[in-house]
């Protein structure tokens, strides 16, 4: 049975919490992330604000905001960005394509999804490693410097 609506408004377009909860979460690049779990809404604006992604067993949840979303299809829910914390795990080559490491944490600038710093994991007897944001050349496959590992090493000894 068809609802009646009071708003004032035409809801024939709208979508429910029950068309978000469960969908698939993909980034600009096509990655899956997750899984919604949770539609966030302000309690004083009552503004849709984001969701609250499930990543699976094991890994930390996400909050993403509405402005990092897309669109909302029958089938998930695109982002506009790549998600940053999913860089880790790749592997970090300096400017001239030698191994550093691989990203093993992320550090982020407030609540955005933008890099502030990468912590590289040399191997099990090597110190970790930091490089800030502006080392960063190139995110794809793999994390690219605009350095090269001596300038990163010296970098790190201060």
């Amino acid at each position: 049975m068809q609802s009646k609506s009071i708003s004032g408004k035409n809801l024939n377009r709208t979508i429910t919490s029950d068309d978000i909860l469960g969908k698939e979460v993909i980034d600009l690049d096509g990655r899956f992330i997750g899984v919604v779990e949770k539609v966030l809404i302000d309690p004083i604006d009552l503004d849709f604000i984001g969701i609250d992604v499930d990543k699976g067993f094991l890994k930390k949840g996400l909050s993403i905001g509405k402005n990092y979303i897309d669109r909302i299809s029958d089938a998930a829910i695109f982002l506009k960005i790549r998600v940053v914390y999913e860089i880790k795990g790749m592997t970090v080559f300096d400017k001239i394509g030698a191994k550093v490491g691989v990203v093993s944490d992320i550090e982020l600038l407030g609540n955005r999804n933008k890099i502030k710093n990468i912590y590289i994991r040399r191997g099990v007897i090597k110190k970790d490693l930091t490089a800030p944001a502006e080392f960063i050349e190139i995110i794809g496959h793999n994390v690219i410097l605009s350095i090269k590992k001596e300038k990163l090493l010296s970098y790190n000894k201060s």
